[in-house]
């Protein structure tokens, strides 16, 4: 049975959670990616980018709110997958649980 739209936006949210999480791991060790003028000016522009285009594509049928979510969440797993890959390998293949 698909997600509701609630269900991905909780799944979506715990999983940024999780890769703030990594990012703040990162930072003790490779500080240079998250200063915060590099990260403010990227966050900004991702978040304009990507809503103009997700309204875009919604407005016009390409997909629904619920794909959308779905997509998010995929993409959100991927990259808490990168941090927790990143810090076992730094880590000495500790046991990473981010979130």
């Amino acid at each position: 049975m698909a997600k509701s739209i609630d269900e991905l936006r909780l799944e979506y949210h715990a999983l940024a959670h999780a890769m703030q999480s990594g990012v703040a791991m990162k930072m003790n060790y490779e500080p240079g990616e998250t200063t915060p003028k590099h990260l403010r000016v990227g966050v900004n522009s991702t978040m304009v980018e990507t809503g103009a285009l997700a309204a875009l594509l919604m407005a016009k049928g390409v997909f629904t709110e619920e794909e959308y979510y779905q997509a998010l969440v995929q993409s959100m797993q991927s990259e808490v997958n990168l941090y927790k890959e990143w810090l076992q390998k730094r880590l000495g293949n500790a046991n990473i649980e981010l979130g």
